[in-house]
């Protein structure tokens, strides 16, 4: 459901296409947008309930992979208790990175 809701909601922010890369430690979702392609790492803590994400760009990680992402030392990271709180916060997030890549400050 999470990752549902986050396709629909990127896809409604202009992301062309959207996808998302089941792995072992989290699940990846890649989103290309025109003028770039960004990455959300999403994991649920293992010491709590909350969730954890990463919003990274593309080109900012040397492979699309959960650790890559998560140690880059780029991107936001973001922490929430429920799915809709996620959502939320990942795209306020996303919305930051994207307005850097352009050049709009």
């Amino acid at each position: 459901m999470l990752v549902i809701s986050l396709e629909s909601m990127l896809k409604g922010l202009g992301a062309m296409r959207v996808k998302t890369i089941k792995q072992r430690e989290c699940e990846v979702v890649v989103a290309e947008f025109k003028d770039d392609i960004f990455l959300i790492s999403l994991s649920k803590g293992g010491m709590t309930d909350n969730y954890v994400a990463k919003v990274v760009p593309s080109t900012k990680v040397y492979s699309w992979g959960c650790v890559d992402i998560e140690y880059s030392p780029y991107g936001l990271y973001v922490v929430a208790e429920g799915e809709e709180e996620l959502i939320k916060k990942i795209i306020s997030k996303l919305s930051i990175l994207r307005s850097r890549s352009s050049g709009r400050t």
